[in-house]
Formats: C-alpha cells, sequence, structure tokens
C-alpha cells in the first residue's frame, strides 16, 4: 500500500518503495494513492460527510503514486500491477506503460459514481481509492474496452454494519464485493457493456495469464476444475439477507440484476448451489508456473 488504508500495509516512503521493486521477481501488486499527498489533504476531509471522502483522496493522489509506481518498474526492468485503478488520468497514463504495468478495475468502481452513491449510502461506499463522478466511471469502462484493464477484483473488504457507521471519517473504508461481483457484472454483460467473452477473460484467464497461476483459467484436461455455474437471463434483487460474509450488507441491495450465479465448483467439488453453502473452507496454495527466484 503506496497510501493509507485500513490494515497496516503502507510502505510511505521512496527508498523503501525503491528497494522493494528492485528486489522483486514476480509481478507484485499495489494500492497506488500518494501518503505524502493524503497526509497535507487532511483538511478536505468535512466530519460526518461521506461525499467530502473523493475530495481528500483525490485523483492527484492517484496519479502521483501511479507515476511514481511505473517509473520505478521502468529504472529496473520489474512488472507491477496496479489495483482498483480509478481514475480517468491514470488509465490515459497507463495505457502508454502496459510493457511494465498491468491493470486492475473494481465492480464498485464500474457500477456507482459520485456524488449520487454518497447521497444515498453514506459511509457504506467509502472505500480506497474513491468512487469518484461519471467522468471517471466512464474512462474505466473506456479502458476495460480498449483493452488496457487485465482484470477484475472485488476489492473485497467485509466490514461490519458496527465499523461502517461510524460518523465520517472514523468510518472504515471498504465495501464487501465476492459475492455480488457476478451478478453485477453479469447484469453489466446483459446491458451491452461488455461480453460474456470479455468477462471470462477479466476474471479466469487475465489472473491467470497475469501472475502465471499453475492449473488455473481455462476449461481443459489437467487444470483444475474452478466453475462458476449461471444463469444468463434470470432476474433477481440482491438483498442484504442474501448476503453470506460476517458484514450482511452490501452497497447493491435492492438492485434487481439480470444474469445469476447458480452454483461454484471449486477443483471439482460443489460448494455453492441456489445460494446455499454445501461445504466449509476449500482453500488451498496457489502454485505458480516460475519458481522463486
Amino acid at each position: 500500500f503506496m497510501g493509507s488504508s485500513t490494515g497496516d500495509l503502507l510502505v510511505d516512503d521512496e527508498g523503501s518503495l525503491d528497494r522493494i521493486i528492485d528486489r522483486i521477481s514476480r509481478r507484485a501488486a499495489f494500492h497506488a494513492e500518494d501518503e505524502a499527498r493524503l497526509i497535507s489533504r487532511m483538511g478536505e476531509r468535512k466530519a460526518g460527510d461521506p461525499a467530502s471522502h473523493p475530495v481528500w483522496r483525490d485523483e492527484e493522489a492517484a496519479m502521483i503514486a501511479t507515476t511514481r509506481l511505473v517509473r520505478l518498474a521502468e529504472k529496473y526492468g520489474k512488472r507491477v500491477h496496479v489495483l482498483h485503478v480509478s481514475t480517468a488520468e491514470e488509465m490515459a497514463f497507463l495505457r502508454d506503460h502496459k510493457e511494465y504495468a498491468t491493470v486492475e478495475v473494481t465492480p464498485h468502481h464500474l457500477t456507482l459514481a459520485a456524488p449520487e452513491c454518497y447521497e444515498r449510502l453514506g459511509t457504506y461506499v467509502q472505500m480506497n481509492p474513491p468512487v469518484r463522478t461519471e467522468r471517471h466511471r466512464a474512462a474505466i469502462w473506456a479502458a476495460l474496452e480498449a483493452g488496457i484493464v487485465d482484470v477484475l477484483g472485488s476489492d473485497h473488504a467485509p466490514h461490519t454494519r458496527e465499523e461502517k457507521d461510524h460518523a465520517y471519517p472514523a468510518s472504515h473504508s471498504g465495501m464487501t464485493g465476492v459475492q455480488t461481483l457476478v451478478p453485477i457484472m453479469l447484469d453489466h454483460v446483459n446491458a451491452g457493456r461488455l461480453s460474456l467473452q470479455r468477462f471470462v477473460d477479466l476474471t479466469s484467464h487475465g489472473p491467470q495469464r497475469l501472475f502465471g497461476i499453475r492449473g488455473k483459467g481455462r476449461i481443459a484436461a489437467g487444470y483444475d476444475a474452478d466453475l462458476t455455474v449461471v444463469d444468463l437471463k434470470r432476474r433477481e434483487t440482491i438483498t442484504n439477507s442474501w448476503v453470506e460474509s460476517r458484514a450482511g450488507w452490501t452497497p447493491y441491495d435492492g438492485v434487481t440484476v439480470t444474469g445469476w450465479p447458480v452454483g461454484t465448483f471449486v477443483r471439482g467439488r460443489r460448494v455453492m448451489w441456489e445460494g446455499e453453502i454445501l461445504s466449509g473452507a476449500q482453500g488451498a496454495p496457489v502454485r505458480f508456473l516460475e519458481g522463486a527466484r
């Protein structure tokens, strides 16, 4: 994390970031916001007004950090991955630096826009980097259509209602996202904003290709049978009560979508069907095509 957020993963000095990028051997992922600018702009936060969140954590904070990150990747000939890109300016810059940097976007930044989302959801839409205006949302869609975007990430942060209900800025940043990723994006597919093939690439082929993950990203002999079964024409309404995570809420409560996940298989085992979790955690260490150097 180049900018402070929930947790303790901050790396906010140039020397440490320089050493980290010099020493990475695989593609490494970074949250790109400039900490110095965030500190200098804390006065932009308005108590009790989460709509001031994107004013404080502005486009320039994101652009400074992303530019610095890519310049260091160029300096050392390394590969970096920029998480949850949220601005038009970053997309324009990253378009010309794809040999060093790959790009992630989230359903939140593709679906929600300020100021309406802050008026409707308040602190429940607060995340880092922030959900921004329609200008930025349109630029993210344009970048996705142009092939600048490589992967789609949920940025899942299951903060409880208690954590989100604090008055801004004491409220926690982050939203739930795993369970709603497929229905929200299938709704975009049905609306003609992207093809089903592009959605599959962003969520399956793309992550495997970027990080060299073994046995993932294809339906083929020798690959793990990690599958999501969907009904492309099913209409459902997302509700807070449907959410399985400890958070128990979603920013999409009450949103009706076309396209719905019916079931999930993990390495050939059916783990979810028709909204029911059928087994416990099935996690296993990720295997890579290339060894550590």
